[in-house]
């Protein structure tokens, strides 16, 4: 009875030394883990929780940090301290943020935020330090609060953005077969733009090169002279242009604007003084008030007559020889006239060959 009674005393002892020294193992562990959080001795490291937190170590001391409001750390490379825009940063698993400090236009401090109005969704502001600019993306493109950047409605994740209407333009229904190839359309108000029907649906205005048009048979762009409703479109246009190149406005002729002409079939005029054409220069993206200059040769220097009797001084042209496994022959010298670009010519009638 005793023997039972003192076996069963020793293992309760026992238990409870495993439990103490359970207890201190524990408390011991987490002591450690208070005391240094440091993943490596020296670096930056991101905060588990916050995303725009992060920790400097130094010789393992850890020193907290905090990115501008409205940037968060980029944990790419630990030794590199880099605060980016959110939309540059992954912040997943670490969603929390600091408070906001909200400027007008601006609800943090630094980023790309879209318009207070959600249905305008071309324009939207890039803040720094509290101070916004707006920007503006291109025709039917929206901005993308995930890219920072203008993309197509359809791609930047703002379902109010998405429309099923561009320009009073609505995709016709079609079959199946035809949306999967994404239709294409002639803007009815504008012969060199066009509609993309994305999936058959969702429109997306395009447009021709300057002097091209949208060729509705072919579904491409095409000359003007081979589209029987548009073979007029850019005359106006060419009218108003090369009517200005006769006023002698000391100006220049777009090339690239002549040969959307030549192309397109327009009939250039001739014109009495002459054109100096500048190549390189553009054209409008769409017809419009044209600018253009007249640039007219200078004039040429007065010429002098030569002297009776003188005679054109003769140079020798320099030979090239070119070494080959065969013997040839040279030819004889020949000569040719050397011009003398001065106002006064100098008399040498013993001038001879050099």
């Amino acid at each position: 009875m005793w023997r039972d009674r003192d076996a069963h005393f020793d293992a309760s002892v026992k238990m409870i030394l495993c439990l103490v020294v359970a207890s201190l193992l524990l408390a011991s562990a987490g002591g450690q883990e208070v005391l240094s959080s440091c993943p490596s001795p020296n670096g930056f490291f991101a905060d588990a929780v916050q995303c725009d937190k992060y920790y400097h170590c130094v010789d393992s001391v850890m020193t907290e940090k905090l990115c501008p409001d409205g940037m968060a750390f980029n944990e790419l490379n630990p030794k590199v301290e880099k605060c980016d825009f959110l939309f540059q940063a992954n912040c997943e698993g670490r969603p929390q943020l600091q408070t906001p400090k909200p400027a007008e236009n601006c609800p943090r401090q630094n980023g790309y935020f879209p318009h207070e109005d959600p249905t305008n969704c071309r324009e939207f502001f890039l803040c720094t330090a509290g101070i916004s600019s707006m920007i503006t993306c291109p025709e039917s493109l929206s901005f993308s609060m995930k890219t920072g950047t203008c993309v197509w409605p359809e791609d930047s994740g703002r379902t109010n953005c998405v429309s099923e209407k561009v320009h009073n333009f609505t995709c016709p229904k079609v079959g199946s077969d035809a949306a999967d190839v994404h239709p294409r359309y002639a803007d009815p108000q504008d012969c060199q733009y066009f509609y993309v029907c994305i999936n058959g649906e969702t429109p997306r205005r395009n447009g021709c090169s300057f002097g091209q048009v949208f060729n509705t048979e072919s579904g491409t762009c095409d000359n003007p002279k081979d589209v029987p409703d548009c073979v007029n479109h850019y005359t106006d246009f060419f009218d108003d242009y090369f009517s200005t190149l006769g006023d002698n406005t000391g100006g220049r002729v777009n090339a690239d604007i002549v040969a959307a002409a030549m192309a397109s079939g327009y009939e250039i005029p001739q014109f009495r003084e002459r054109v100096r054409i500048r190549p390189g220069e553009g054209v409008p993206p769409r017809r419009g008030t044209a600018q253009v200059d007249v640039d007219s040769r200078p004039a040429g220097r007065p010429l002098r007559r030569r002297p009776a009797g003188a005679k054109r001084p003769l140079r020798r042209r320099n030979q090239t020889t070119t070494t080959t496994t065969t013997t040839t022959t040279l030819p004889p010298d020949d000569y040719y006239y050397y011009y003398y670009d001065e106002y006064d010519y100098v008399d040498n009638s013993t001038a001879s060959a050099i």
